[in-house]
């Protein structure tokens, strides 16, 4: 027990010495492998599962206005928005970044049907799949927020003027299919049991467009009692994308027009002791520590695309303007900002590589503790590198064969203040919040993470 603590103590040290897109709370049960499989590929290795199955799932940054307007395809903006335009303006004002501040983090992790099965007791096999998007920013100017959150047209702003600098919003999108490896490297009863894990995944249907404003100067202009412009003048621009927005079909999903690579994950799991005459369905250990490297890889795009850079005299953005950006990116763009200096969208664009560490403490029979810090390795300008936040996580979690429930509490860089979130499990539904204070309006950011998923599994009998 003092090697534990030591332990313990050590792992918990990394983690407050130190991005975003786990579902934070159910992503450190035992009961949600299938899940727990994006953080860390040997979590699902020696589990009490016979298969585990993944029915549906979605993980998406929303705010709290949500509620107020409801409207379905908000919850999925980041990857609508390269293959619709419609209405999209009014629906992704209802998802909020989960950050304060300069940086904009919008996303959506969307899972297909997915199965994970021993092939034995040593050894696990899994297959899935998931459409991801992000919705990225970079040193947002408060009157680009004011304008898109007020409009110019309902008498919010006032006058106003300032300069802009080195601002940059970027949009992903792409499929991920993988197969995960995973299997019990060691198994020392009441010991120590250590399991390893890896994924490949084949990345495909992958789009990107982004804008720069490298410096320009702006002013707000009230017309009249309703009404205001944007007038933004000697602007330095740069702006691309991959392909145009279009509807969506099959053909999108492996076809050689839009973007494609690899990525791949690694992880470890190391369970120490055991509690003794615990209930045969529950994973028993007294500390479970785990490490993974997640999201290694890029995408790279065929040579369809197109980059734009210049410079504008003056340009007027009214609120016709603004809608037409969050529905259809490339044609307003086009339409906004000349076509000079054309050059063909060579970008590459890397994973949000992150380092994943969690502790866990199995404290009583049903209570556990866990602390887990999301740490990316790689930084970069959009739109070559995605960028998440770092996020340490302290979850205490109730977790029971048929019930799960988790109050994860996330330090996210960029907030000024922690955010209280929740789950629950009952049989195969869960459900949760990143951000429930945000979504109460106690305070900033209003964005938060909402999951729900839908699983179906069958628990192994091992022979006593």
């Amino acid at each position: 027990m003092k090697f534990v603590l030591t332990l313990s103590f050590f792992v918990l040290h990394l983690i407050l010495v130190s991005q975003a897109q786990q579902m934070l709370g159910p992503h450190s049960g035992n009961h949600a492998s299938i899940y727990r499989a994006t953080f860390n590929p040997s979590a699902v290795a020696g589990t009490k599962y016979k298969w585990h199955i993944n029915a549906v799932a979605f993980n998406t940054t929303i705010n709290n206005r949500y509620f107020s307007y409801f409207r379905t395809d908000a919850l999925f903006y980041p990857i609508k928005t390269p293959y619709t335009s419609s209405e999209l303006y009014g629906k992704s004002k209802l998802t909020g970044s989960y950050t304060m501040g300069g940086n904009v983090n919008i996303a959506t992790d969307l899972r297909l049907p997915s199965v994970f099965f021993d092939v034995t007791k040593w050894l696990t096999l899994g297959v899935s799949g998931r459409f991801r998007g992000f919705v990225q920013g970079a040193n947002l100017p408060s009157v680009l927020s004011d304008v898109y959150t007020k409009r110019l047209d309902f008498g919010n702003l006032v006058a106003s003027t300032g300069t802009i600098k080195n601002f940059t919003m970027s949009q992903q999108s792409f499929l991920e299919t993988g197969l995960t490896v995973a299997g019990v490297a060691l198994d020392l009863p009441e010991i120590i049991k250590i399991k390893l894990g890896a994924s490949v995944k084949r990345l495909s249907a992958g789009r990107s467009v982004f804008l720069k404003i490298n410096s320009a100067n702006y002013q707000v202009r009230v017309i009249d009692k309703e009404n205001a412009a944007l007038d933004l003048t000697n602007a330095s621009y740069d702006y691309g994308y991959t392909n145009a927005t279009q509807s969506f079909s099959l053909d999108n999903v492996f076809s050689d027009s839009y973007g494609s690579g690899w990525g791949y994950d690694f992880g470890a799991t190391v369970e120490l002791g055991q509690i003794k005459n615990d209930a045969d369905y529950r994973a028993n250990y007294i500390a479970r520590i785990g490490v993974a490297l997640t999201d290694g890889g890029s995408i790279s795009y065929p040579n369809s695309g197109k980059i734009y850079s210049g410079t504008l005299t003056k340009t007027t953005l009214n609120q016709d303007n603004v809608v037409a950006l969050g529905d259809n990116t490339v044609k307003a763009l086009e339409s906004i900002l000349p076509k000079t200096n054309p050059k063909t969208y060579t970008l590459t664009t890397q994973l949000p590589t992150t380092l994943n560490l969690d502790l866990d403490l199995h404290l009583a029979k049903s209570f556990f503790l866990n602390a887990t810090l999301i740490k990316p390795t790689q930084t970069g300008p959009l739109p070559t590198v995605m960028q998440q936040p770092q996020i340490l996580s302290i979850t205490p979690r109730f977790e029971d064969a048929d019930a799960e429930f988790t109050l994860p509490i996330s330090w996210i860089e960029g907030n000024t203040s922690p955010t209280v979130g929740m789950s629950a499990r009952v049989e195969p539904i869960f459900i949760g919040f990143s951000n429930l204070s945000g979504m109460l309006k106690i305070h900033e950011p209003r964005g938060t993470f909402l999951y729900f998923g839908l699983q179906f599994w069958k628990m192994r009998k091992d022979k006593k």
